[in-house]
């Protein structure tokens, strides 16, 4: 008995070894959730901390605005209120990552 569970211990290990090395570095950065539909109203720019992208295995393409008050949100990627969000935010990283002269 002792034999066969040291076995099942060392088949699972092997089995999610094999996971995260097929699965690549870009899965580690990619939000595990999808979206099945978008927010229908715009957001303040000022309400949004922080944004990802959904995973191109994700059947619809969106953007997730998390919100200072952590809630998120699906939104169009298409949309152009969603682009300005993301190009602001963008920027402001672009300026904390600047190094200092």
């Amino acid at each position: 008995m002792k034999v066969s569970v040291a076995a099942l211990t060392v088949l699972l290990i092997a089995a999610f070894c094999l996971q995260a090395s097929t699965a690549g570095p870009q899965a580690l950065h990619s939000p595990s959730v999808c979206c099945y539909g978008y927010s229908p109203n715009p957001i303040s720019r000022s309400r949004v901390v922080k944004y990802e992208y959904t995973s191109s295995s994700c059947f619809q393409p969106a953007v997730i605005f998390t919100t200072i008050k952590g809630k998120t949100l699906c939104t169009n990627p298409d949309e152009k209120w969603v682009q300005d969000i993301v190009t602001k935010l963008r920027a402001r990283e672009a300026v904390s990552r600047a190094p200092l002269a």
